[in-house]
This record gives C-alpha cells, structure tokens and sequence, in this order.
C-alpha cells in the first residue's frame, strides 16, 4: 500500500471493562482516497470511528495527521483536525428543520450573536444541491423519510468542509438513484483532496467504490489491501474467518395460500393484490418511493387501506396493530431504532413485549425469550443488559425474536437486514428459511437486489405504487428487477 497516509491510527488499545474492543489496532488512512473499512458486528470499527471522531478516546495508541501526532478528546477536536463522520444511527433532531440540523451547535452568526438565517439557508440548499437532494432548507425533519433524513445528515458534514469524511452505513437507507448520486459526489470530493473512510456491509458497494481496504476481526487487523488485490471471496474469508457458501432452499410451500389480498389502496400503493402461501418467502423489490414500506404496514394494521385481505382463507379485518397481531400478521420495521426498540429496556424485556396471554409467569415469558435466543442466535452476555449494547445484527435479531414471540401466521420484514454486517445477515436469512419450513409464510420487502435474489421464493417489483412484475427466483435477475422496478421515459417526465 501506498505510504501516502493522510491519518494513522497505530497501536490503537481500548477495553470496556473485561472486554477488548480494539487490540493494538494500526489503521492507515490514505490520501484522496476511499479508504473501506470492513468488519462483522462487533469486530471494533465503530469504536476505531469514535476514537478518530473523538467521540471516545483510546486507552492507548497514537493518531498521526499528515506526520504530526493529534490529541482528539472531542468531536470539537476532530472537526479542528477537519474530521467528520456521519453515524450510520442518525443524530438529527426532529423538532428542527432542515437548515437547522445542518448548522446545529455550528451556528453561522452576523453582528452580536444574531443567526444568519439566509447564509444557513443558502449553504443547506447548496450543499443538498450538489449531493442531487435538493430540497427546502425550512423543511421540518420530523416530515421526511428515513433516506432523505440520511442525505441531511451526510450534507451537515460536507458543509462544514470536512477534508476526512467518515461515513458509516451512508446508503442504508437510501434508493437506488441517490446512492448513485452519493458515490459520483465521493468522486468529486476525491478530486478535490478530500479523503474518505466508508463503512458497509453491502459488499459490492464496498468493492464498487473502495480503493483500499482494511479488514477487523475480533478488534485486531486481519487484513489490508488495494482494490486489485481484492475481490468478495477474499473479503469474506477475512470478516468472518470462513469461506462462503450459497445456502439457497428449496421452496417449502404446500401451495396453501396463508394471505391472499385483492385491490389494496392506501394512498402510495394503487390497487394491488398478491397471494402468499404457507411455508413460503415472498420479496417485494422496489425503489424509493415505490411503496414498499406502505404496503407492509397496510397489512400491519400500521396504516389505513381500502381493499380486501384473506388470511388462510378468511377475511380479516386490519384496522389497528392490535388486530393484525391478533390475527397472526406481525411486522419487522425498516427502521428499529425508531419504529422498534425500546431502549430504555432490557433485551428480555424488549423480546418480551410480544408476548402472548398464554405466557402467564415471567418465568414461562424467560424461558420462551431465552429459547428464541437460542434459535436466533442471538449473542449476549447477559439478556438482563440494555438492548442498546447490541451490535445492529443482534437488535434486528431482538425485533424478529419479539415477533416470534406472537406465534404470528405470516411475518412481515421491511428491509430485514439494514445495517447488518454480512455474518448476522447469513444467520439470519438462515433463520428465515428454517421459519418458512416449518410453515410460516414471510413476506419482505428491500431495497437491495441481492438480497432479493438471494432470499426470495419469488419476487414482486412495486413501480410507483403498483405491482407491475412478479419472478421466479430463477428468473429474478438483476436486470429484470432494476428494469421492472425504474420508470419508463413517459413516466419520468410526468
């Protein structure tokens, strides 16, 4: 690799009381570069981030900017060194809007102490514009969508003028289209010098965009490279130690259908209908804005919707939570921190939330949380711990656990494996199938064509509220998909 290093992490330590986060870690940024950072859950990266965005400081080590050593104790300290990152879990605030979250706690000021508002206006708007996310700086956070709360987030550190910009899970939760926007803006920032560090778990974003690459296993390096040296079975093999391997299933359906639902309208989604049988996993592929996330909580009872809806051969009415929950229809949120953990609880406690009347003693609810662990693999020291000491695959366990907890009849899951690194994402597609072959049907809908293809019986592709394909796993190419789920000309231009 290149000794042209803008930032050096070496012999980076730091324990959190018994355990070892990071273990004589060596981390070399390199100039102008994207510099891909890659390791399952739990393997230290978000803790070397905080370190170097000052968030939390080593035990020991010593960081280096362009030759010279750095003392970084605070965020206020890295932005000094022209540092900044945006966290994959997003720190806006809600009660603001968009200009306001962009120059929070970094005010721009005229006079004595007065807000430049029409500078904080004309910097949001330009920043957004030159991300291809152009929208109202006097927009109310609280009103928009979880991919669009993720371009604020990465255009209130480009205008600040980051020269290293960190980004953690940057497309989770964004389309198609405006991943594509981000990367070409990653090109630009690299012409201009700026240097990045970027962090996925979706591995052909991570060989799409990367020019080096360092691998963390257990809180040590276990692997450093240039993207020529680099393909995804070398990548793999580095994160989690093991070859990997296509567990594809045979389809389990009996043919039974589980739900069936006919002209279902909320609003986004336009008259659609759709079987799912037992025992079978169903995707729904589409892009932002498709309807992908309305259709699941129309059947989650989350949202009204005019239409009908069969659940093993009889009608069922949908018009609360509680009555889907009671009928077998359960839903996984896209976003958990938001729509599904409680972090002020435990992880017992926040498997336990599902539970159902015939678990009539805290004893019996124990022993059912525990026997999900268990089945879910779920890694935790303790469940009497907060759910907020997780890793991101293991709360997206706690969610499908809670839902298990219901004994549902059909499981909905809205981007199932968001933010997931690709050893949990393995554990649970695994989970999944073991799911459908007992009989359960899953329904799930995701922005990502791999995960479609991989997981997926068969595939639905919303476009722009309507249903207009469905494959065969076999058929369910990557083509086929991004052309069923992308407008036409004519509807572009409407």
């Amino acid at each position: 690799m290149s000794d042209d290093c803008v930032l050096v992490a070496s012999g980076i330590r730091k324990r959190y009381g018994g355990q070892t986060a990071l273990d004589d870690v060596t981390f070399r940024v390199i100039r102008g570069a994207v510099n891909v950072l890659i390791g399952e859950n739990g393997a230290g990266k978000s803790t070397l981030m905080r370190i170097l965005a000052g968030v939390e400081e080593a035990d020991a080590g010593e960081l280096r900017l362009n030759g010279e050593a750095v003392e970084i104790r605070s965020p206020r300290d890295a932005a000094r060194c022209g540092i900044g990152i945006v966290h994959q879990e997003l720190a806006l605030l809600p009660n603001l809007d968009v200009a306001e979250n962009i120059f929070a706690g970094r005010e721009l000021v005229r006079g004595v102490g007065w807000i430049d508002r029409p500078r904080e206006d004309a910097r949001s708007v330009e920043a957004l514009t030159h991300l291809r996310n152009p929208m109202r700086a006097a927009t109310p956070v609280a009103e928009l969508p979880l991919g669009r709360r993720q371009i604020v987030e990465i255009a209130r550190t480009i205008a600040h003028g980051a020269g290293i910009l960190i980004l953690d899970e940057p497309t989770s939760a964004l389309s198609s289209a405006e991943t594509d926007a981000l990367f070409a803006v990653m090109g630009e920032l690299k012409l201009k010098g700026c240097t990045v560090i970027y962090i996925s778990h979706r591995l052909h974003e991570l060989l799409h965009v990367g020019d080096y690459f360092t691998v963390l296993r257990g809180g040590r390096v276990v692997g450093e490279a240039a993207r020529a040296e680099v393909d995804r079975g070398w990548i793999v093999e580095r994160m989690s130690g093991r070859v990997e391997s296509d567990s594809r299933r045979e389809c389990s359906t009996d043919g039974a259908e589980a739900l069936g639902v006919a002209g279902l309208s909320n609003g986004v989604v336009d008259d659609a209908s759709l079987s799912l049988g037992r025992g079978e996993i169903v995707g729904v592929y589409g892009l932002l804005g498709s309807g992908r996330t309305e259709l699941l909580e129309s059947l989650a009872g989350a949202r009204e919707f005019r239409g009908e809806v069969r659940l093993r051969g009889e009608p069922v009415q949908l018009d609360s939570v509680r009555s889907a929950v009671d009928a077998g229809i359960v839903l996984v949120p896209e976003d958990r921190q938001r729509d599904g953990l409680v972090p002020e609880l435990s992880i017992r406690e926040n498997v336990a939330l599902g539970a159902r009347g015939w678990l009539t003693s805290k004893a019996a609810e124990t022993a059912r949380v525990r026997e999900l662990a268990a089945q879910l693999n779920l890694r935790a020291v303790n469940l009497e711990l907060p759910v907020t000491t997780l890793s991101g695959g293991n709360q997206q366990k706690v969610l499908l656990a809670r839902c298990l907890m219901t004994s549902p009849k059909v499981l909905l899951l809205d981007e199932p494996t968001r933010g997931v690194d690709v050893g949990a994402k393995a554990e649970i597609y695994e989970a999944l199938r073991r799911l459908a072959a007992g009989g359960l049907a899953i329904l799930f809908a995701s922005s990502e064509i791999e995960e479609t293809r991989t997981l997926a019986d068969r595939v639905l592709v919303l476009r722009q509220g309507r249903i207009g394909a469905e494959f065969a796993r076999e058929d369910a190419t990557d083509e086929a998909l991004f052309a069923a789920a992308s407008p036409t000309v004519v509807e572009r231009a409407l």
